[in-house]
């Protein structure tokens, strides 16, 4: 087995990550080459990949005028909706910033929007579900089922029923087209 190593030099090559299971496309893309240290002893680095691994360092330091600012460039990538609501909070956040600091301004704009679309969300379910109940007049709406208490004395446990009674939606209750044409 010339050229193969034993499984306790993989094991340190190349060491197992809980993102070693992830699928390949969401895996950690690193172009470094030989990464692990042990990967770099000397008997197994020709003088070749020492001036690539030497080259590949160099490349990673910053001149002087990097990073770049190019101004602007966070209107490019978002959409004019979203750009309209990140300059709206971050209007709002950047005044705030002077009295309760940095590292709170920071932290209430990532979490107060997105808590107030939680919100909004929430009473809009609300007011569907109270306002907008199934009704025999329309189609959709919700179905809601109002508590009958737990002992209820007035209310026969075997009351019959008619083939009308079911899945009413308020029919029965209706006050217009009442008369006899119009019953089923």
């Amino acid at each position: 087995m010339t050229g193969h190593s034993s499984w306790e030099e993989q094991r340190f090559l190349y060491p197992h990550d809980i993102r070693d299971k992830f699928p390949i496309w969401e895996r950690e893309f690193n172009i470094e080459p030989f990464k692990y240290e042990r990967s770099r002893l000397p008997f197994r680095l020709t003088n070749e990949d020492r001036l690539w691994r030497k080259q590949w360092l160099q490349d990673q330091v910053l001149a002087v005028n990097e990073p770049k600012y190019v101004p602007n460039l966070h209107k490019i990538h978002k959409n004019p909706v979203r750009y309209r609501w990140m300059v709206f909070w971050d209007s709002i956040f950047n005044r705030l910033r002077p009295v309760v600091g940095n590292t709170t301004s920071s932290m209430l704009r990532q979490t107060v929007p997105k808590l107030l679309l939680i919100q909004l969300g929430i009473w809009s379910w609300i007011y569907m579900v109270l306002y907008h109940k199934q009704d025999w007049e329309k189609w959709g709406g919700y179905q809601v089922y109002g508590y009958k208490g737990k002992f209820v004395a007035n209310v026969s446990p075997w009351k019959t029923l008619d083939s009308t009674d079911y899945v009413d939606r308020g029919f029965k209750a209706r006050t217009t087209n009442r008369w006899s044409e119009h019953k089923y």
